[in-house]
């Protein structure tokens, strides 16, 4: 996405549909979650002085649990480990979540910093509430399907 086209945009809110169909897709995507989390929270954790993040950094923080093939003499098996997720695979979540405009991104040579927008908070309140909502029900005992 275009960063004049997401200026431009940049104080239209998601209808209540849209941010529950946002909240969804994300929620399926493990990768995509942990991704969106990671984002999220480094803004929260340095306020004022959060310029963004890069791809580069989601690479080297975000750890995920995926299969990794293990060769054990003339055999090889795959094992689930947790390890980082590869660049070209942060990459692909990035560039989704920035055509859902849900992030942005300011370019500063060779970097593209990236930063949560409006529509991004919107969804990722939906999250929480969804998790906060599902937690309070197992605490209360009603059964969650």
């Amino acid at each position: 996405m275009e960063v004049g086209l997401i200026q431009e945009y940049k104080n239209v809110s998601l209808t209540k549909e849209i941010v529950e169909m946002f909240a969804d897709i994300i929620q399926k995507d493990e990768w995509m979650l942990e991704v969106f989390y990671y984002i999220v929270k480094r803004r929260q954790d340095e306020k004022e002085n959060f310029i963004g993040v890069t791809v580069n950094e989601i690479s080297k923080d975000v750890k995920l649990e995926r299969p990794v093939k293990v060769v054990k003499g003339k055999h090889a098996n795959f094992e689930i480990q947790t390890t980082n997720i590869h660049r070209q695979a942060a990459g692909k979540i990035v560039d989704k979540l920035l055509a859902m405009s849900l992030l942005s991104y300011k370019p500063l040579t060779p970097y593209k910093y990236l930063f949560i927008t409006k529509r991004g908070l919107q969804v990722i309140k939906e999250i929480v509430d969804r998790k906060n909502n599902q937690l309070g029900d197992e605490a209360s005992g009603k059964v969650i399907y």
